[in-house]
Order: structure tokens, then sequence, then C-alpha cells
């Protein structure tokens, strides 16, 4: 009877091993089809908003094409554009959409035009500099320079300023090399690969620049920052610049001719000289789609005539 009890002890302890362990693979599958589930679900959400904040994009081009203002009107942030879309709720997820003007901006890409370097833009950008007090804004210049520029000659500044350029020996020669683009920049961020643009300079200059379209100011949007950068005169106040505000908040410029009066207020008449325009063609577009978990951010630079897409990003 003794051995009986020994043996059956021994099998119920074994039944308890086993259950034990059957039950911990139970427990270890099941929560493995509950992490297998938990992905797809945030796949599926994300997938979902990559394609919703895609559709924000089309939404933002569909916005600008109703603008009631042709392309020969003035464009201006009053306008049913700037309004954009804010948290509307699209199916199981919502959807913002903001459309920010790009024309009142400088052009960086048109610094360097068929080999050769633009004098209004680098002017424009040298006074940039100036104002946002960045340091060292000529050696800036001559290597953005050599970064758009088609060739391999370091660029030495002709105005005697003693700014040099930067071209492939140096970039190869960084603990992370890259190429020397020798062609135009295709997304902002790509600037922060250029000698001497720090991530500090480029969140200084990031909201007066764009990389698209022709070199004509739209002063009816651009900043104070970019109004002061496109006066010859050293002297121009920024009491004269905000003067340019508060004109056209009340009433936007029709015509670039508008700007004669100007001339009524001291240091100005300079900015006659200047690519004004009273239009804008070039846009950027961003999105925000969430789906539950997932969440998508799109980027879009479109422009107003013809609807074409010239840079667009998902993240």
């Amino acid at each position: 009877m003794k051995v009986l009890r020994q043996e059956s002890g021994m099998v119920l302890l074994l039944v308890l091993v086993v259950v034990t362990l059957l039950t911990a693979l139970v427990v270890e599958l099941a929560f493995s089809t509950l992490v297998d589930l938990r992905l797809t679900e945030t796949f599926r959400d994300s997938t979902r908003a990559y394609y919703l904040a895609k559709g924000g994009v089309r939404a933002g081009r569909g916005i600008l094409r109703m603008d009631m203002n042709s392309y020969d009107a003035p464009d201006d942030p009053s306008e049913l554009w700037s309004l954009g879309v804010a948290q509307y709720p699209v199916a199981e997820g919502y959807l913002s959409v903001t459309i920010e003007d790009l024309g009142g901006r400088i052009n960086l890409n048109a610094l360097v035009g068929a080999g050769n370097v633009n004098p209004v833009v680098k002017s424009q950008l040298r006074r940039l500099f100036e104002e946002l007090a960045i340091q060292q804004g000529e050696e800036l210049i001559a290597a953005l320079v050599d970064w758009l520029d088609p060739d391999d000659r370091v660029y030495v500044d002709p105005d005697g300023r003693r700014a040099v350029g930067a071209e492939a020996g140096h970039y190869l020669s960084e603990e992370r090399p890259v190429r020397c683009k020798n062609g135009p920049l295709d997304n902002l961020e790509e600037l922060l690969l250029v000698r001497g643009f720090t991530p500090e300079i480029f969140q200084e200059i990031a909201p007066f620049v764009r990389l698209h379209g022709d070199t004509k100011i739209n002063i009816n949007s651009a900043a104070v920052e970019v109004l002061m950068a496109l006066s010859e005169d050293p002297e121009i106040s920024h009491d004269a610049a905000e003067a340019i505000l508060e004109r056209r908040a009340s009433t936007p410029f029709k015509s670039p001719a508008e700007l004669t009066w100007l001339n009524e207020l001291s240091g100005l008449a300079n900015l006659l000289r200047e690519p004004f325009t009273v239009t804008s063609d070039i846009y950027r577009i961003e999105t925000t789609a969430s789906v539950n978990d997932g969440v998508r951010r799109a980027e879009a630079i479109v422009t107003k005539t013809g609807d074409q897409l010239l840079y667009l990003k998902v993240d």
C-alpha cells in the first residue's frame, strides 16, 4: 500500500507539472496571439492613416482650386485656403490640413541659375542673415553656391569678402561623408548637409525661404524679416516694414504699382527695384491623419496654377 501511495503521489505530481506547463504554453500562446493581433491592428491603422494623410493633400489641392481668386488677382492670408481643416472626422479617423503661402519667401534654389550666381538673390540672403543676426553669412552663401552650381570649382566671393565655398573634397572628408549635390535642393532639410548650416541656423531661416518658383516676392505675404532683406538701403527700419504689414492688413496690395506709396516712407524707395508681385503660385500643404493609434503626416509643395505636385513626403 505504501508503494502504491508513493506511485500515486508521483503521478499526481507529474500531472501537476504537465498541467502547469500546458497552462504556461496556453498563456504564452494567447499573449503572442494578442501581440500579433495588436501589431496587425496598429499596422492596419497606420496604413489607413497613411492614405488619409495623402487624401488630405488632395483635399488641400482641391481647396486651392476652389480659391475664388484667379492667379491674376491678389493672394493674401485672408483667403479661403488659409482656413485649412482641423481634426475633421473622416470614417474612423481624424484629418487636419493646413495650407501655407510660400510666395512671400526668398527662393534658395534661385541663388544659382544656369551655373551663374544671381546677384539679387545673393544680396537678399546676405541681408536676411544680417537681419537674423546669423554670423558668417557670406561663408554660408558661398557654401550654398557650391552645393547648387554644377561644377567642382570652389566658389570664391568676388565681392572681396574672402568667403569661399566647399566642393566634393570637403564633404568626402567629413566623419559621415556625403557627395556635394551640384544641383538644386530637393527639400529644405537637405540644407543641413551644406557646410555651416547647423540645426540652429536651419531653424532660424526656414520660415523665410523656399525652393520653388521664380524670384518674385509676394508683398502681401512676405514677413517683416523678408521685407527688410529686400531693401538695398541698410537704414531701412523695422517700423517702416511694419507699416507695409499694417497697410496690407486693411487693404491687400492689388498691384505692384501700388508700392509707389512707399516713396513717402524714408529709406524704402529702393524696395521698388525688387521683383515684387501681389500673387502667389507656390503653396505648402501639411496634413496630419490619425486612425486610433496610427498617426501619419504628409507634406506637399504644389502650384495653384496647373495644380502641379512639386514635392511629397509622407511620414
